[in-house]
């Protein structure tokens, strides 16, 4: 236990999450486990010697490519053609506009970039409430992980050894749900937080409804692009991996060629910035992984199981433990490092009680979702409070109905497993 001790000492004093998994693990070996330091070495490499890890760095360089590129401009224009003059029309579309964009880049923090930086500004220019608009942005944004395909899930499948497209389909109905369920509270929460957004936006979006067909035209190949993506996977062309190369040559083909809104330097400034937040993912991965191997060997899994069935047996109770535990540490870590983590531990502990892994591994990215909307940690709506100018506790308020609709949502997706199961007990059993 002092080795988890350890580690969350590292955290608090803020120490780079990747650097406290290696001291942590360092520490541990040199005092307790003398003359096994090779294993620093071989975990470490062994955590990253996976073919489906491959991906993650291939979908993080298609977020960029699609952020930079126009692409969700395009998305935004698009969407605003259905929803732009209703009631709350503009909070429709960054919310609709982010599920799309999640069904390209896997990455909520690239969907909160790519949407809330083009959405926040012209919410606010249009009467909207600034720390509302934020809002809607950061909580949208985090759809980007449940709608495929999904870093997380790719993480978890990994340390699961669950399939990746199994899981990509699991992650459809709820991402679909959760989207809904902020589209009702827009509907509900616009009248008091913008008094003039709905007139203004009526008049502002009579253009680009007149330009319709241009519009949707012109948005094609960003609309196409989940359908390539997805229908690759599920119809056996390529694996998620190899999906993820496909985004990210039809990405630069599409952004140079046809919106002709990328040069070369501009190519290459995209892929050093995305090759620097991969390193810092997969060296998080690779440390992880002889911490990982230290908890197993310790048999801090089975102490865990054992512990919990002598308490109860009933899946109903267990379920709800793990989701207050994973509501709370998503408040304070990051979701890949949080999955990476946790899943070797209560893996054996869903199996003994008879959860399916891909339901389980939707539960635990729901959770780590609301997380990125819960302060101190709320990387998305750190992000989005940055883009819209404004300190986190101004947007606590209007947070409030989209933090209870996502709860809402993790319980429906925690206790009918049917929402997680049913695409992929249909598509791929």
């Amino acid at each position: 236990m002092w080795l988890i001790l350890i580690f969350l000492l590292l955290v608090v004093a803020g120490i780079p999450i990747a650097f406290c998994f290696g001291i942590a693990s360092v520490f541990f070996l040199y005092t307790v486990m003398p003359g096994t330091n090779a294993v620093i070495i071989s975990r470490s490499f062994g955590a990253l010697d996976s073919f489906p890890l491959l991906a993650i760095p291939f979908f993080i360089l298609a977020g960029d490519l699609m952020k930079e590129g126009g692409i969700s401009r395009h998305l935004i224009n698009f969407v605003n053609i259905f929803v732009g003059k209703i009631r709350g029309g503009l909070a429709h579309v960054t919310v609709l506009a982010s599920t799309f964009f999640g069904a390209i880049s896997g990455s909520s923090a690239a969907t909160v970039a790519a949407i809330g930086g083009i959405m926040i500004p012209e919410m606010v220019r249009r009467g909207y409430d600034r720390n509302y608009a934020v809002v809607v942005s950061a909580a949208s944004g985090f759809i980007g992980i449940l709608i495929p395909p999904s870093i997380p899930l790719i993480v978890y499948g990994m340390n699961a050894e669950v399939s990746v497209a199994k899981l990509f389909l699991g992650g459809i109905v709820p991402g679909l749900l959760m989207a809904l369920g902020f589209m009702v509270v827009n509907h509900f929460m616009t009248p008091g937080y913008s008094s003039s957004s709905r007139d203004s936006n009526a008049s502002n979006t009579d253009a680009v409804l007149a330009g319709g067909g241009k519009t949707a035209v012109r948005a094609i190949p960003a609309l196409v692009m989940p359908l390539i993506i997805l229908g690759g996977i599920y119809s056996g062309v390529f694996t998620p991996t190899e999906a993820g190369a496909v985004a990210v040559v039809y990405g630069i083909l599409v952004s140079v060629f046809y919106y002709q809104s990328m040069g070369l330097a501009k190519l290459l400034n995209i892929s050093s910035a995305s090759a620097l937040t991969s390193s810092v993912i997969l060296i998080i991965i690779s440390l992880a992984g002889v911490l990982g191997w230290i908890i197993t060997i310790q048999r801090v899994p089975a102490l865990i199981t054992e512990f919990v069935i002598s308490m109860t047996q009933n899946p109903i109770v267990v379920l709800m433990m793990l989701n207050v535990f994973y509501l709370v540490l998503g408040t304070f870590m990051e979701t890949v490092t949080a999955i990476v983590i946790t899943t070797p531990i209560f893996l054996p502990l869903i199996q003994a009680l008879g959860i399916d892994p891909v339901h389980f591994g939707i539960i635990q990215t729901t959770n780590l979702c609301v997380g990125l909307i819960t302060p101190p940690m709320a990387l998305n709506l750190l992000m989005a409070s940055k883009t819209g100018g404004i300190s986190v506790g101004q947007a606590i308020k209007p947070l409030l109905p989209y933090f209870i609709t996502a709860i809402v949502v993790l319980l429906l997706v925690t206790y009918i497993p049917a929402l997680s199961l049913f695409l992929p007990d249909m598509l791929m059993d």
